[in-house]
């Protein structure tokens, strides 16, 4: 026996760890481990101190039960003198050591300084050692004599561990069997299954190991548990079920395994077992080896989309999902994407990445995606996007959805010019827009323009609607004309907005507006006139000569009044000054553009002769004018006028006196000189005035009207036709109609009228007008004035009347006014005339006539409005002929001002109504705009009696008919009394 351990090299580790025995190679390690031991003996300097280092290889081996294993012992001596050692093994005390027994040789001798001597231990595993139990054996090197150096000091021993582990292969005994992998340095016992194949193929030695041939049994079986999942799925196949051996002869078999598509991954574990057939159980003759494959993580795809086509509208929403099929082996995290020119549409709605579960082979993962399209695409196009899962950055499955672009609605307006003109009044200018499509598709649009806010003016669109391509093609634009036109009485400062719209075709909000500013161009023009040429005075007085001038043009102008030449008959230049209304003095005024103004030229009469006269020549220049032509001809630039005038020298007095008639008025003052009225919009009323001459001698009256300009219209007549400038009104007395309040006249129609008093009262009884009486002639004018329907309440003003003489019209002495307030009356009311008490015989009805007055200023609507029954008595409305209806309210009718219309009022008493009663009812009339406010009410008192009945006393018509049922019943029982009384 122990030629044989010694015979065995050490054991050489295969793939699994565990110990080969090979004699072939043992002589070539023990010399390899012989030099590497020396080695250090070489390098070492030799120590004064006694001392050896001791080395135990190899530093573990796997020895299978049954056999033993070889170690190689080196003790070096590093000290300077010859040593000798002792060597001793101890195993590890424990259960794991059961069955481990070791021995060593000692080394003969002694060893020099510096040298090295070898030799063996061995390690015996008994047979019944169960496969990897691993015990570890200590070396120990003790010095027992130093030669030279008696006195020498003894080192602590040295020592070395070794483990030893017992493998699963059969000893040295008859029958052994030994199991590996076929390349003893390459490890075959796990494998890793490529990505393109599902097949794995491991080459295992067989080796008989036993003293004899042997047949060997071979089992292939699987293995789960410690980190390997059940195999069951996966079909795995061995070459062979035994082989027959020589000793030491080996023989390769193969395990084939297959892998079906989609195996989870994990790692499978098989076990090939070898079995001699003809051992002795109790020998254990035989060896196992394990098998692994590893399934590495498949991570694959298939995608299906909830839709392959999505159709959505610009700005709106759609959505769609997208499924994952995982058609790998194993969970796996999937990160989605998508790409395509148009993938920024697409948006995911909740995680974008997540894991994709393996379940068995049946896992899915749905995502959700947003698709929000833009208008950058033409209307009906279809987009490609690409929705992908990948595996970081891998792709592993992917799918396409078209989408499909709804239409986008939009337009812009734009003007060629924000401004529009100066146009002259009277005249029209052109310009033009541009509507652009903004929507992806074509559309049809609507072009408007807000109406001028000033009257007169106008504007016209070429066309109202156009037709345009989508904003991605040509024809997405289109040009439209307009022209504005200018009224006659625009201002140089008018100026309007106009709003030029795009709109839906089809109707809808405006996708855009622009404002377009149109202005006036500056006119000029002027009309120069005076109705008093001649004027006269005496000494120290002031003549007047108003010059009415009116500014023709459009802007407000400043015109000069220049004296060009005076041609006095004395010689001497009479003074000459100017002022306007407010009087004001100065050479130049301004005057509003379309609007008249009086200057009046002022002239002191000096201290001249009587008669004397100065005749002056005035200019008048628009100095805003510059047009220089002669375009009419009177020999005057056109911005320029020029008026002739004679101031007179006299001692004759010319004036006038002005008063207002009675009657028409709310309120006049005592001197008839101011009166109060009160209209409502779009009244009108007429009112007259009487214009006396208090001057010398027979004159011509001159009247001026002024005030309540844009609030009413005024217009003055006088003998029955418009007046027109001037009236003659003589001076003097004339004869009064006391019955028409009016100047008696001759056949032609002219007044008389004397110079004196006397002469009056002599045509008077001449003409045989002796109930008349005479008076200071006056001349009548009859006034009317005419709200402006667009008046409002609280408007007013005041009219003023002025009359003046044709020869002094600087005396403004005669004047009246007439102050107007604009207001609203509504103002129904019952006649005072309608009788307030009445009786009726029962069952007789009462109409009762109530006439209703309209005293308000304007035509109202109004209820008549009647009470409920009461204690059976009931009141009714006959309209008669008035213009009325019945509404829920009540009757309601129209009234003009001051008319009135007479309505029946119906009374009836209680059917059953028997004894005397009172009734007393409210009848109302109430203006429908004013309501309540304006509620006239009256009470109205009927007496209701019974009839007196037969003979007057008072029986009613049931009691009536219960006496003559009575009546007729005696004379029924008195007949027949009579018919069946026995006769004597």
């Amino acid at each position: 026996d122990s030629l044989l351990i010694l015979s065995r090299s050490p054991p050489i580790m295969d793939s699994r760890g565990r110990a080969v025995t090979r004699s072939s190679k043992a002589a070539s390690l023990l010399t390899l481990l012989m030099v590497v031991s020396l080695l250090p003996l070489i390098a070492t300097p030799v120590s004064a101190a006694p001392s050896i280092s001791l080395n135990v290889s190899p530093n573990s081996m796997e020895v299978n039960p049954g056999d033993s294993g070889e170690y190689t012992v080196v003790v070096t001596n590093t000290g300077s003198d010859p040593v000798t050692v002792n060597l001793q093994v101890s195993n590890e005390p424990g259960e794991n050591c059961n069955g481990f027994s070791s021995t060593i040789i000692q080394i003969p001798g002694q060893i020099d300084s510096g040298s090295s001597e070898e030799t063996t231990m061995n390690v015996s595993v008994a047979q019944t050692v169960e496969p990897d139990t691993s015990c570890d054996t200590t070396v120990t090197a003790t010095i027992t004599a130093v030669i030279g150096a008696p006195a020498a000091e003894i080192p602590e021993p040295s020592t070395e561990t070794v483990t030893t582990t017992a493998g699963d292969g059969s000893g040295s005994t008859v029958f052994g069997v030994d199991l590996y992998f076929g390349n003893p340095d390459v490890n075959q016992q796990s494998k890793t299954l490529s990505g393109s194949s599902n097949q794995a193929t491991y080459l295992i030695t067989v080796e008989n190991t036993g003293q004899t041939n042997s047949t060997i049994n071979l089992v292939l079986e699987e293995v789960s548990g410690g980190g390997c999942d059940n195999p069951s799925s996966i079909t795995a196949t061995l070459s062979d079920s035994a082989v027959t051996l020589d000793t030491e002869e080996t023989e390769v078999i193969t395990v084939e395994i297959e892998v079906p598509e989609g195996q989870q991954a994990a790692d499978y574990c098989w076990e090939v077992t070898g079995t001699v057939s003809a051992s002795n159980p109790a020998q254990n003759a035989t060896d196992t080896v394990e098998l692994q494959l590893e399934v590495p993580e498949l991570k694959e795809c298939s995608m299906s989309l909830s839709k392959t086509t999505i159709s959505v509208n610009p700005g709106s929403e759609g959505t769609f999902s997208a499924t994952l099929t995982n058609d790998g082996n194993s969970d796996w995290n999937v990160n989605m994407g998508r790409t395509g020119e148009r993938a920024s549409w697409v948006s995911f709605d909740g995680p974008s990445s997540g894991l994709l579960p393996y379940s068995g082979g049946s896992g899915t993962k749905t995502f959700d995606f947003k698709v929000n399209p833009d208008d950058s695409e033409n209307a009906g196009s279809s987009n490609a996007v690409t929705i992908q899962a990948k595996d970081g950055n891998t792709l592993k499955c992917s799918k396409v959805i078209s989408i499909v672009v709804g239409q986008s609605f939009g337009a812009t307006i734009s003007l060629s010019s924000p401004t529009l003109g100066p146009i002259d009044p009277g005249e029209n200018q052109t310009s033009s827009l541009t509507v652009t499509n903004t929507g992806n598709g074509q559309d049809n649009f609507r072009v408007t323009v807000s109406s001028p806010n000033q009257p007169g003016w106008s504007v016209s669109l070429e066309k109202t609607t156009v037709s345009l391509n989508s904003k991605h093609t040509s024809g997405k634009s289109e040009s439209v004309g307009f022209s504005v036109s200018v009224p006659e009485d625009a201002l140089a400062t008018n100026s309007i907005e106009l709003t030029f719209t795009v709109l839906p075709a089809g109707g809808g909000a405006a996708y855009q507006s622009k404002i377009l500013t149109v202005t006036v161009s500056e006119t000029h023009g002027m009309e120069v006139e005076t109705s008093v040429f001649t004027q006269t005075g005496r000494s120290y007085t002031e003549l007047l000569f108003p010059i009415e001038v009116e500014n023709l043009g459009n802007n407000d102008d400043v015109f000069r009044f220049y004296t060009k030449s005076q041609r006095p008959s004395n010689g001497d230049n009479w003074d000459i000054w100017y002022t306007n209304e407010a009087g004001e003095t100065k050479s130049e005024f301004t005057i509003p553009a379309m609007q008249q103004a009086t200057i009046n030229m002022n002239v002191r009469v000096p201290d001249v002769a009587n008669w004397e006269f100065t005749e002056i020549e005035v200019e008048i220049t628009n100095l805003e004018d510059n047009n220089n032509a002669d375009g009419n001809g009177d020999g005057l630039p056109d911005n320029k006028r020029a008026l002739e005038f004679r101031a007179v020298k006299s001692n004759v007095e010319y004036s006038m006196d002005l008063r207002l008639g009675d009657g028409e008025y709310n309120s006049v003052t005592i001197d008839n000189r101011a009166a109060i009225v009160v209209l409502a919009p779009d009244g009108s009323m007429t009112f007259s005035f009487w214009v006396e001459n208090t001057g010398d001698e027979d004159d011509f009256a001159l009247i001026e009207i002024s005030g309540l300009e844009g609030v009413a219209s005024r217009q003055i007549y006088v003998d029955g036709e418009i007046y027109d400038g001037r009236v003659k009104i003589q001076k003097g007395y004339g004869i009064w109609n006391l019955t028409d309040n009016s100047f008696a006249t001759d056949s032609n129609g002219n007044p008389f009228v004397s110079a004196s008093e006397f002469g009056a009262e002599d045509i008077m009884e001449s003409e045989g007008l002796m109930e008349h009486e005479v008076r200071p002639f006056k001349k009548k004018f009859t006034a009317y004035i005419d709200v402006s329907p667009s008046a409002l309440t609280g408007q007013g003003g005041t009219l003023e009347l002025i009359a003046t003489s044709e020869n002094n019209a600087a005396d403004k002495s005669g004047k009246a006014t007439l102050s107007l307030d604009v207001q609203t009356i509504y103002d129904i009311q019952f006649s005072p005339t309608v009788e307030l008490y009445h009786e009726l015989t029962y069952p007789d009805r009462k109409e009762i006539p109530v006439e209703i007055f309209n005293d308000g200023n304007v035509k109202t609507e109004f209820y008549i409005l009647t009470p409920e029954s009461f204690r059976g008595w009931s009141v009714e409305v006959d309209r008669g002929n008035a213009t009325c209806s019945d509404t829920s309210e009540g009757l309601k009718c129209w009234l003009e001002v001051g008319e009135s219309v007479i309505v029946d009022v119906i009374v009836r008493p209680s059917f059953d109504a028997e004894i005397k009663d009172n009734f007393t009812f409210t009848l109302s009339v109430e203006p429908v705009e004013t309501g309540v406010v304006d509620r006239e009410n009256i009470e109205i008192s009927v007496l209701g009696v019974p009839d007196e009945g037969l003979l007057g006393l008072g029986l009613s018509q049931g009691q009536l008919e219960s006496g003559v049922y009575v009546i007729i019943g005696i004379m029924f029982l008195a007949i027949l009394y009579r018919a069946i009384k026995p006769k004597k």
